[in-house]
């Protein structure tokens, strides 16, 4: 066989072409988990200290309801507080990091972490925005009566669409960006499924 023909046969062009090739090491493989776990760690982090922020702020709110003997406006604050420890559950039991098993290799773990973060933010309207819509709803409504009763029913409704908007306004772009990270995740999945 001549020296052009070795160049040109199977062998040789798949060599050449597996030269680019890459694969997901066992140290590239940890360090993506470590990072993605890091990433992780600190979004709940920020996530329970939030939660606490508007706990205080609302539990205290719905004290002052009460003070003020607003009892309606206090049963709705009441009510966001549990949402939001409903939240805060649900954050660490669906969107934690899993525990590493000795025996998954590292792909498998990082798969695992990929599709529980995954499932989390993709089911975002249920277990994080869900918990709190009660009780936004009803302060709602709470604060749409109270205006009624010193004006008219219109004006009331009126009143509060603004405020509505904005709160599920939020919400649905809350919803929205966990959509698209849930996405984002979704490929990487797909990614470590092709190794396969």
């Amino acid at each position: 066989m001549t020296p052009s023909q070795d160049s040109e046969s199977p062998l040789s062009a798949w060599q050449s072409a597996s030269a680019d090739a890459r694969f997901i090491g066992v140290d590239n493989c940890a360090s993506r988990a470590s990072k993605f776990e890091l990433k992780v760690r600190i979004r709940n982090a920020i996530e329970y200290g939030a939660g606490a922020f508007v706990f205080v702020l609302f539990s205290a709110a719905a004290i002052g309801a009460v003070v003020k003997d607003e009892m309606f406006i206090a049963l709705s604050m009441a009510m966001i507080v549990a949402g939001i420890i409903v939240t805060l559950w649900g954050v660490r039991m669906r969107a934690s990091n899993l525990e590493r098993r000795p025996e998954d290799p590292c792909v498998a773990h990082l798969r695992r972490q990929y599709q529980r973060q995954f499932e989390a933010l993709n089911s975002v309207p249920l277990w994080y925005i869900g918990p709190m819509v009660p009780g936004i709803a009803v302060f709602l409504f709470a604060v749409t009566y109270r205006v009624a009763q010193v004006a008219d029913w219109s004006i009331a409704i009126g009143g509060i669409m603004g405020p509505a908007a904005i709160v599920f306004g939020i919400f649905g772009f809350v919803i929205l960006l966990n959509w698209i990270v849930a996405r984002s995740i979704k490929r990487k999945i797909d990614a470590i499924d092709a190794l396969a």
